[in-house]
């Protein structure tokens, strides 16, 4: 797997299918993998970029402190790399995070956002709360408790595929014990809902109505501010919507980057001169 210098780190990356680019970004705990079945579908369109963000998978693990705002970086500096001046963005819980810091930072790289159970801002009670696992993981490692996914998904989808839910535990457990930390205190405090409003690009936002680590309210929000966004509200859905419900995952992506690039294209401004 080609791994390529940024900054202070090497990140590791694949790249597969032509046409306008797409870059993947997994959430906490998971690694570029996480779209192998996501890819297959994506590349026959897009040219689809995923790395493995700092602190994961097959990239390196610097002590921390890490920040959204250095994973944005990271970012731009692949994309640089890869001889990418654009791309639609689309992030999942964390890399939903880093993708809005991505689309504040470096406005002019960002063709789209796609937003999977992701939010704008964390409250008091989540902070504490993330900050206590961070130091607990970082202190201990992982246990039974702290691997445990099953609140990654819908109580429904955990009782129908348990043996999915200890697969997604066991790649947590895998995971860098001092790289989860870090970048756990990285997306665990962060309130930039305002400044939201500055991002005129196209967004599509997908929410899974049963998702029990990022509640559907702060999608709302973010719908709320963003002057060009989308919400789908997917029911029998959790955190893990796209591994949920692939299909609406794929065929919302598919339709909206389709109609986005289309537009930017004039392929839709041409044709409605032919109707007239």
């Amino acid at each position: 797997m080609p791994r390529v210098r940024v900054s202070d780190i090497e990140l590791n990356h694949e790249i597969a299918g032509e046409g306008t680019a797409l870059v993947l970004l997994h959430g906490l705990g998971g690694d570029l993998h996480v779209w192998d079945e996501d890819v297959a579908v994506f590349s026959r369109h897009h040219r689809v970029l995923r790395p493995d963000l700092r602190g994961f998978g097959a990239s390196d693990k610097p002590p921390g402190p890490y920040s959204p705002s250095k994973f944005a970086a990271d970012l731009a500096a692949l994309l640089d790399h890869c001889a990418i001046d654009t791309a639609h963005v689309l992030g999942i819980s964390m890399g939903g995070v880093i993708a809005q810091r991505f689309a504040l930072d470096h406005p002019a790289r960002v063709r789209s956002l796609v937003l999977v159970s992701t939010s704008s801002e964390v409250g008091a009670n989540a902070i504490a709360a993330w900050q206590r696992l961070a130091d607990k993981i970082e202190r201990e490692g992982f246990d039974s408790r702290t691997a445990d996914a099953r609140r990654s998904v819908s109580p429904v989808f955990a009782q129908q595929h348990p043996e999915v839910v200890a697969e997604l535990g066991r790649r947590n457990a895998s995971c860098d014990p001092h790289g989860y930390a870090a970048a756990a205190r990285a997306v665990a405090d962060y309130n930039w809902t305002a400044e939201l409003a500055t991002v005129t690009v196209p967004v599509l936002i997908l929410q899974g109505l049963d998702d029990q680590l990022t509640p559907p309210g702060g999608s709302v929000k973010m719908s709320r501010v963003l002057p060009q966004a989308r919400l789908l509200m997917v029911a029998a859905a959790g955190h893990n919507l796209p591994l949920e419900q692939p299909e609406i995952f794929r065929n919302s992506v598919l339709a909206f980057l389709g109609g986005v690039d289309m537009t930017l294209t004039g392929v839709i401004r041409d044709l409605r001169r032919v109707r007239r």
